[in-house]
């Protein structure tokens, strides 16, 4: 399936964020993910017991949950996405600055399948505040981070259903749980970095807030506040790199002009041929990209049903539709 889409991490800058999450990595190396959950749920609950913060039914949003989707040409996978999260959540706030159909991809969905959409159009640009605007607009409790190539699995809305009625609701959380990744195409992943944990739902609260670290935006959630649920079943697919070759190789190159400090200093055109004769010996894009996809491939595994699980419906349904192919 090589005629599909890549994502990579849009971002923004917020100083007292980088201080922030720059500890929480350094804690996390020191003492382990584990460790990180654990002194979270020391800390919050003492913080709790005794008082020190208000309590989460105190913050006036109505129970149930916003998802928050950012989009920027997402038309591959948009649909599906929203779609397999459609019997979790109560609103699906959409932030889109796309160039292609995924605006109307979305309002189709809004008007044709039902889906609690309500799409906002967005300046290309700064992610943390993109996020950040989403998150004063949610009008529900619980947020669910959700991009355009995340799919869930069958069975995750009735466990994540049953895991949130029986929380605690004067308490804050951050629940995570592992996507399964896919690279290339539906039928590989790579071996090195099979699954993707974070906190993909949690309470909403005025102390919350993304900022910008490294290339990459974080969440800034307040230990004090933030207690941890860890999943630890698979719930959901991330499309990660499942994308055409040329969209692949372009967000590749893009990533790349980022990581080096030259997005917006030098001309993408420019950057891109002398990438792909150094790469590549071509100047001819399509060329190239195959070149990079065919490489790219030989690089990942297949992906194993028997230790992961099956396709989600909604992702084997509009797949078979849309290319012809039964997952």
């Amino acid at each position: 399936m090589h005629n599909q889409p890549y994502v990579v991490c849009n971002n923004v800058r917020n100083c007292d964020g980088d201080v922030v999450v720059h500890w929480r990595m350094l804690a996390r190396r020191v003492i382990g993910r584990k460790g990180v959950f654990l002194l979270r749920n020391v800390v919050s609950s003492l913080a709790f017991h005794c008082k020190l913060i208000p309590q989460a039914d105190t913050v006036g949003r109505e129970d149930g949950i916003s998802a928050l989707t950012c989009t920027y040409n997402e038309e591959d996978w948009v649909e599906a996405s929203l779609l397999s999260i459609k019997d979790l959540v109560d609103e699906i706030l959409v932030l889109d600055s796309s160039t292609d159909r995924t605006p109307e991809i979305v309002e189709s969905l809004r008007e044709n399948r039902g889906l609690p959409v309500k799409l906002h159009k967005m300046p290309l640009g700064d992610m943390a505040y993109t996020r950040n605007l989403g998150l004063s607009m949610a009008r529900y409790r619980w947020i669910l981070i959700w991009d355009a190539d995340f799919v869930l699995k069958d069975e995750a809305p009735a466990i994540l259903k049953k895991l949130l009625g029986g929380l605690d609701e004067r308490r804050y959380y951050l629940i995570y749980w592992p996507h399964i990744c896919l690279d290339g195409d539906l039928m590989h992943q790579d071996p090195r970095n099979a699954l993707h944990v974070e906190h993909w739902l949690f309470t909403w609260s005025p102390k919350l807030h993304y900022a910008k670290v490294g290339l990459s935006d974080s969440l800034v959630a307040p230990v004090t506040y933030y207690g941890v649920v860890y999943v630890e079943k698979p719930l959901s697919f991330h499309l990660r790199t499942v994308r055409s070759p040329v969209r692949l190789l372009y967000r590749h190159y893009r990533w790349l002009m980022r990581r080096e400090g030259l997005e917006g200093k030098v001309n993408m055109e420019d950057y891109l041929k002398k990438r792909m004769i150094t790469d590549f010996g071509t100047t001819n894009f399509t060329q190239a990209a195959k070149l990079y996809f065919q490489k790219y491939l030989s690089s990942l595994s297949e992906y194993r049903k028997d230790v992961y699980g099956d396709y989600p419906k909604v992702l084997k349904n509009y797949v078979k539709r849309t290319y012809g192919i039964n997952l």
